[in-house]
């Protein structure tokens, strides 16, 4: 887990949260609510997996991100959440390095995660994903 939120940059207290296994996957719980999980439980708190994180762990550590994340124009922002890849024109600001990023807007909402390869900021995961998926 520290090496996820050292990637971002993002110092958060987690002192709170609990690391447990659910069916082979791995969750963040608050500590308090763990009691609780009995039974038949799919699923709890955020999902973690390797170096993966859920759109839920983006949306919590993206205000405290120092580090690997991009910041889009509104068109930008509209191209990501329709799950297209965002060129550089409508990208405010950047961490240069290639790799994987937080998708932020300029609010500094988080919208999702990307891949940013030099040259475009590939889409991965996007808020909009929850209206797809359903459709």
């Amino acid at each position: 887990m520290k090496k996820i939120l050292n990637y971002y940059g993002a110092e958060i207290d987690l002192s709170d949260y609990e690391l447990i296994e659910i069916k082979k996957e791995l969750y963040i719980v608050k500590k308090d609510m763990v009691p609780f999980l009995r039974g038949e439980v799919k699923a709890a708190g955020l999902k973690v997996k390797n170096s993966e994180i859920s759109l839920e762990f983006a949306f919590k550590i993206a205000r405290y991100a120092t580090r690997n994340k991009v910041i889009i124009n509104e068109k930008g922002e509209n191209l990501f959440l329709y799950g297209r890849d965002v060129f550089r024109e409508n990208i405010i600001e950047r961490d240069l390095k290639k790799g994987k990023k937080l998708v932020l807007n300029f609010k500094n909402e988080c919208l999702g995660i990307g891949f940013w390869n030099g040259k475009i900021l590939e889409n991965i995961k996007d808020r909009g994903m929850f209206l797809r998926v359903f459709d």
